[in-house]
């Protein structure tokens, strides 16, 4: 090897004579100096050593036995490391912390629990070295587990109050369900997730929060997941909160397929409500005019002598309506005492036809029906079928000739406490009817 100290003298004289002369002459020299160092350090150092910093850290659990057991990596600390290589000048020379990765060995990775992993430093542009040193040597890697849940959202409104003179209902959360994807351990500790609302309010309506704010429980304990190790499918929920106003209504019940003379008055004065009136809680702008709390409809050809209907809650309530009495059933009594019942006889002759198409002649197939009237005694004692007029109307009949299944209507004159009672409430029984044409001879 040359003597590095002789050339280095013999470079240094040569530079003097030249700033002893012109200053373009100086320009030059520097030049040249920069070349000559640089030849001289390649031939005279080919080998160099260098750190580099901060190089990233990555592992990989393909065809790991870490992957075979569904493990996955929950933390690793710390995310860099320093690099001391050595090499060759041109190769190294030029290399940036982007062009190195630490690859951590996860092969010996084989259940949930922490690991110190060594690493590998690796070289995307293909240059070649060795590694003198890595700082730190090992990385503190973390693995378990990672698995989903669904949970039910538990609104917390601890900072929502509800104005004096309302009441509020049960709060609403949209979307209901939230799925969290974690750790295992991490995971199955959660035994509550709750939508915060932060602002205070005072609600004197119904009202619709929105949030982004989830609380993890552990039991009372709050799960802190500042590391962000888990993860939730929906971000954003809306909780509304329904504010009702409490009132306390009678009951009434609607009355069908009534004679067309009959004493409604009459009949509702008859009836006998299990209960009276029920309190009950409903938005304000629905409740506020509602006179009455309407319970159903009672047919009144299903009405027989003390006949008795039951009216549930849960049916005759809308679904904003709170049931504040907990009374689930009501129950509807018809008169029993001075009210009686008769079987009348309707020949197929006393049936009349109305609206009856002139070119057509119609005939009942069967020779009559039995009707049961129902009511008054004193009225019912002195009907007959004289006061009963069968009619058949064939406004919509389809001009066709044949058997036809026809509606029957029935009037009562001079009684207006009396109903008719039909099987399963039919308020026009059926009969069939011949049609013919009217020969022209």
């Amino acid at each position: 090897m040359p003597d590095i100290n002789k050339i280095i003298g013999k470079v240094s004289d040569f530079f003097k004579k030249l700033f002893e002369k012109d200053s373009s002459q100086k320009i030059l020299s520097i030049l040249c100096a920069v070349i000559i160092w640089a030849v001289v350090s390649i031939s005279v150092y080919p080998t160099m050593e260098r750190s580099i910093y901060n190089v990233p850290v990555t592992i990989s659990l393909e065809d790991t036995y870490a992957q075979a057991n569904q493990l996955d990596v929950i933390s690793m600390t710390p995310k860099t490391v320093n690099v001391t290589i050595s090499g060759k000048r041109g190769q190294i020379g030029d290399l940036k912390t982007e062009d190195l990765t630490a690859v951590l060995d996860a092969s010996n990775v084989m259940m949930a629990r922490e690991y110190n992993l060594s690493m590998n430093i690796e070289c995307s542009t293909g240059k070649t070295f060795d590694v003198v040193s890595i700082e730190p040597s090992t990385i503190s890697v973390t693995f378990d587990k990672i698995v989903s849940k669904e949970f039910e959202i538990t609104p917390q409104l601890e900072n929502v109050k509800i104005a004096s003179g309302y009441m509020s209902g049960d709060p609403i959360v949209t979307p209901s369900t939230v799925t969290v994807t974690g750790p295992l351990d991490m995971v199955s500790s959660i035994t509550k997730v709750c939508a915060k609302v932060a602002p205070e309010q005072e609600l004197s309506s119904t009202y619709e929060f929105t949030t982004s704010d989830l609380v993890l429980y552990n039991n009372n304990a709050v799960i802190s997941n500042d590391n962000q190790q888990l993860t939730f499918d929906k971000s954003s929920f809306a909780i509304q909160i329904p504010v009702y106003v409490r009132q306390t209504l009678p009951l009434n019940v609607n009355i069908i397929n009534a004679p067309e003379n009959f004493d409604i008055d009459y009949f509702r004065s008859q009836l006998v409500f299990s209960v009276d009136e029920l309190t009950i809680a409903a938005p304000n702008d629905k409740i506020k005019d509602l006179p009455e709390l309407n319970i159903g409809t009672i047919n009144m050809r299903e009405v027989d002598v003390g006949s008795v209907f039951e009216f549930k809650a849960e049916n005759f309530l809308p679904e904003d309506y709170e049931n504040l009495t907990q009374i689930d059933t009501v129950t509807v009594t018809c008169p029993s005492e001075g009210i009686s019942k008769k079987a009348i006889a309707i020949m197929g002759k006393d049936i009349q036809f109305v609206n009856k198409p002139a070119q057509f002649e119609f005939e009942p197939v069967a020779s009559g029906m039995t009707l049961f009237v129902v009511g008054d005694s004193d009225q019912i004692a002195a009907i007959s079928k004289e006061d009963l007029t069968a009619q058949i109307d064939l406004i919509d009949f389809d001009m066709q000739e044949g058997d036809h299944k026809m509606s029957v209507d029935f009037l009562i004159s001079s009684y207006d406490k009396v109903w008719l009672n039909g099987d399963e409430g039919v308020a026009t029984p059926k009969i069939y009817v011949t049609a013919k044409l009217i020969s022209d001879e």
